[in-house]
């Protein structure tokens, strides 16, 4: 199977083990695109506080989440208020700019969150890792780690 083939069979086992298992009741899913903003929040969320470092740490804007999710202001706007009236997500005015507001998860948001990642993506690792032996998983995780390391514009 060429390189070609073998990324859009693996791009359709993982929709379809997204379709399953992200999906259990209405209330309690996401979609992809939905994940994909939340999987920003929380990255920024937890990435590490630099004490030393005095300037001010805006990753969790709407501006930064925009840039990294590489879409316009105002599409990742529409976003934050689709999750904001689900509850999952809320603003918080930030104190170096009173224009400015914090998007972080709220507790439902980050339960919710928390559970797809795990049933999805831990769920699809343990599948590869029963299905190639200690070398070729080994080979697999380096080589996914670098192609995903690198600054691809997906344009």
């Amino acid at each position: 199977m060429n390189l070609e083939d073998g990324l859009v069979k693996l791009q359709r086992m993982i929709f379809r083990t997204w379709d399953i298992q992200a999906f259990d009741s209405k209330e309690n899913s996401l979609s992809y695109s939905e994940f994909e903003y939340m999987l920003c929040v929380h990255t920024a969320e937890n990435s590490e506080f630099d004490p030393e470092n005095t300037e001010h740490d805006d990753s969790t804007h709407l501006s930064a989440l925009a840039a990294e999710m590489q879409v316009q202001k105002s599409s990742a706007s529409l976003m934050v208020n689709k999750l904001e009236k689900r509850e999952l997500i809320y603003r918080a005015t930030c104190q170096y700019d009173a224009r400015a507001q914090h998007i972080l998860l709220t507790e439902k948001g980050r339960k919710l969150f928390l559970s797809i990642q795990s049933s999805v993506y831990n769920n699809l690792a343990k599948s590869f890792k029963e299905l190639l032996d200690d070398k070729e998983y080994e080979y697999f995780e380096k080589a996914l780690s670098k192609i995903c390391s690198t600054n691809v514009n997906y344009k």
